[in-house]
């Protein structure tokens, strides 16, 4: 075997341990998507809840303006965190719900080509054995 095919053959050894690695760690990515779904929407509605809530910051301004500045801050920066959160997991659903279907032909393709190149070097084996007969 020379050095291309040896080299040829590690870079697809890597690329099939890099592959199957995602397809692994997959399962942490979904626990982060779930939190996401659930995490983000109840961040905007407690928000929204101080926020519209008739006289709690009025209150607040009224009795103690520089922690209810830092409250409005607060939420403010809660509600643009939660919304990114949201968006990148409503993106990486519809990520990996393209990997599961790319993966499954991944792994039928790589089947199919293993099984090819089986049965190849066992053609090649019984070749060189006819030939020394």
């Amino acid at each position: 075997m020379s050095d291309s095919e040896k080299r040829r053959g590690s870079i697809f050894e890597v690329l099939d341990e890099l592959i199957f690695h995602l397809n692994t760690t997959k399962n942490m990515f979904t626990f982060l998507i779930v939190s996401s779904f659930i995490l983000a929407p109840v961040a905007l509605i407690v928000a929204a809840v101080i926020t519209l809530h008739p006289g709690f910051l009025a209150v607040l301004m009224n009795r103690l303006p520089g922690i209810a500045m830092m409250m409005i801050a607060f939420i403010a920066i809660t509600v643009i965190l939660a919304s990114i959160w949201l968006y990148i997991g409503l993106r990486e659903r519809m990520f990996f719900s393209e990997w599961n279907d790319r993966f499954g032909r991944f792994m039928s393709l790589k089947e199919r080509i293993d099984k090819e190149l089986d049965e190849g070097a066992t053609d090649k084996t019984k070749e060189g054995k006819q030939g020394e007969d």
